[in-house]
């Protein structure tokens, strides 16, 4: 097998990933956290959605599976990115080290994906939200059962820790409580 060199190009303690199971409480707890003003980022996949739906394009998961993954990694590289002059702590819905497990999903060789996961480094915390079976809803865009969505967080679980990350999971409560102890684990790393 041939060697790779990848150097890190961008390594940001101060970017904190929340991710997990699809329908866990994520978005949720990010508007917790906006309103306490600490700065978010939102995942990609819903504005990909909208945008590509509404200018008919193929981008979208069940039209072209790896366009949409292509986009999402775009974006979530973009946004890694646009806040490299922020000081201040910024939790991201979602790392770029998620688009393996969607592209792995699909079916299909994440590698490069992987490169970029090494070329772009979030601080050694993820924030984990395991599936909650009580508070899963499927809408339009969230179409998979819930045993779907809490695997996805699985395979998500396991990328991140086979990346060197340290996963903590979030625990289940009312979401200002999921929120304060995002924030108190983040206040006691720094």
């Amino acid at each position: 097998m041939e060697n790779i060199i990848v150097n890190k190009l961008f390594e940001k303690n101060n970017y904190f990933i929340l991710t997990g199971a699809m329908g866990a409480g994520k978005s949720t707890i990010l508007q917790e956290l906006i309103a306490l003003k600490y700065l978010c980022i939102e995942e990609p996949a819903r504005p990909i959605i909208a945008e590509q739906r509404g200018i008919e394009g193929d981008g979208i998961y069940d039209r072209n599976p790896k366009l949409f993954v292509e986009l999402m990694l775009s974006r979530a590289m973009f946004q890694f990115k646009q806040m490299q002059n922020c000081d201040n702590n910024v939790i991201f819905d979602r790392g770029i080290p998620d688009n393996i497990t969607y592209a792995q999903g699909f079916g299909w060789d994440p590698s490069h994906i992987h490169n970029a996961s090494k070329q772009y480094r979030y601080n050694n915390l993820v924030f984990f939200t395991p599936g909650w079976k009580e508070i899963y809803q499927t809408d339009d865009e969230r179409k998979m059962s819930f045993e779907a969505a809490k695997q996805f967080g699985d395979d998500v679980r396991k990328l991140y820790l086979s990346l060197g990350y340290k996963v903590i999971d979030v625990p289940f409560g009312k979401p200002e409580v999921r929120a304060k102890f995002i924030i108190d684990t983040i206040n006691e790393t720094n």
